[in-house]
């Protein structure tokens, strides 16, 4: 429990501070653990970070997965993982956030590894979604990116701005763009 609870302080510490700025005594304090604690767990800051990244992106692959292994149709699965995506990226903004913003060189070059291999891992599922949905082929991961970063973008204005948009906007302005965009661009 004690390292679910690590996790989860980390998350929220370098979602606000910054891998580069965040502490280990600062995770420690966040988590309400004695800073023995956070090492027996994590025996540096680099690996904590790399255990978050991993796991992180591994549980919401699985969600995904296990969501759109049904049967469904074309448009439906598209739909469901758009939705997945968008709720989970809200769900787990703080990790989202350094998904997205934190993964720079100046993490130790072996974790860095590990972590911008999960992050390629996760473009290469998505590109494997819209490759078997036709929408995708040999630019399947640059479409993947592009779906990702509008991702990033659409979410983040939600979460910036309270009120002003709708979940369900996200929704329909992604669809359209991987609808749309996608297929005309493999005509």
């Amino acid at each position: 429990m004690s390292r679910d609870k690590i996790l989860d302080a980390a998350v929220r510490v370098f979602s606000r501070s910054g891998y580069h700025r965040s502490s280990m005594d600062e995770i420690a304090l966040e988590a309400g653990v004695a800073k023995g604690t956070l090492y027996y767990h994590f025996p540096s800051k680099a690996l904590m970070f790399q255990a978050l990244i991993t796991e992180g992106m591994r549980m919401i692959t699985g969600r995904i997965k296990s969501a759109i292994n049904q049967d469904r149709t074309l448009q439906e699965q598209i739909e469901l993982v758009i939705r997945l995506n968008v709720d989970l990226f809200l769900e787990y903004s703080e990790l989202a956030h350094i998904f997205f913003n934190e993964i720079s060189n100046g993490i130790e070059e072996d974790v860095l590894l590990v972590v911008r291999n999960e992050r390629d891992a996760y473009m290469q599922f998505i590109a494997d979604i819209l490759i078997e949905a036709g929408m995708a082929q040999e630019d399947g991961r640059m479409a993947a990116s592009g779906v990702l970063t509008m991702l990033n973008g659409l979410c983040g204005y939600y979460l910036r701005h309270p009120g002003e948009a709708k979940r369900e906007q996200i929704n329909r302005l992604l669809y359209a763009a991987v609808t749309t965009g996608l297929l005309q661009g493999q005509a």
